[in-house]
């Protein structure tokens, strides 16, 4: 659409159609996203891997398609895994721009009816179920409503739940993996995984504090330049200090 303020500029071009995308990566994001299901978290170190290459499939989607705000291929294949929230922004701009990737929808509920009911003879020891009068009962009208009572006042409605803002929900999601943190520290365990596991889980951490020091509105100097998500050690603890200064507390022990 021309701009009607200044009509010589030229409108922008419209984004990419899907059809551009090679068949054999949407057919690769697709399949792996089918495997992995709805619960995206961690498991056995063939799941670890397939979800690692979803993720570098997701991107290269959404930069062939030029979603705005997408992270750059360059800087996660082969270098950092992307992030719940990531991930789900992703898909869902993926998804609307037609891309099917195999998500498939909760069914919504509907009411159930009181079922057919039984028109045999009841059977022994089984008291019968009194039903609604017969259609030729002279008292019994469907379509008769008793109108409420003039005197008695109706209940007013119970309020609606409150929505959590996206901070809070980055908030609930950062606390519950700082103490995921805190599990692999306590454990003196060692399995064959356990440093991988350990690292995705901290560069998983890394980029909630980052989206939720924005969020917060921390200022710019405690966050890494650029596109950069993989915190530095103090720079973990001069975020998780400038939160915990505004009070966002992510050990709740603390906390309390």
């Amino acid at each position: 659409m021309a701009d009607p303020i200044r009509p010589w500029r030229r409108p922008p071009p419209p984004p990419p159609d899907p059809s551009i995308l090679p068949p054999d990566l949407v057919a690769r994001a697709r399949g792996l996203r089918l495997q992995l299901g709805d619960n995206m978290g961690g498991g056995s170190e063939h799941r670890r891997r397939t979800r690692n290459a979803y993720d570098e499939a997701l991107v290269q989607v959404a930069d062939l398609l030029e979603l705005p705000g997408a992270p750059d291929p360059e800087l996660v294949i082969g270098r950092r895994v992307l992030t719940t929230l990531e991930r789900s922004l992703l898909e869902k701009a993926v998804v609307a721009r037609g891309v099917d990737l195999g998500i498939a929808e909760r069914p919504r509920l509907r009411a159930l009816g009181p079922g057919p009911q039984p028109t045999g003879p009841p059977a022994a020891g089984r008291t019968p179920t009194p039903g609604p009068p017969a259609a030729s009962s002279p008292g019994w009208d469907g379509r008769r409503r008793t109108p409420p009572s003039p005197s008695v006042d109706p209940a007013p409605p119970a309020p609606p739940p409150p929505v959590r803002s996206r901070r809070d929900s980055l908030l609930v999601e950062a606390r519950a993996m700082r103490r995921r943190l805190d599990l692999y520290e306590a454990d003196d365990r060692l399995w064959p995984t356990k440093v991988q596991e350990w690292c995705e889980d901290l560069d998983t951490y890394d980029g909630l504090l980052i989206d939720l020091a924005v969020a917060t509105g921390l200022p710019t100097s405690v966050l890494p330049e650029g596109d950069r998500r993989r915190l530095l050690a103090e720079e973990r603890a001069g975020i998780e200090g400038g939160l915990a200064r505004a009070g966002h507390e992510l050990d709740r022990d603390r906390a309390h």
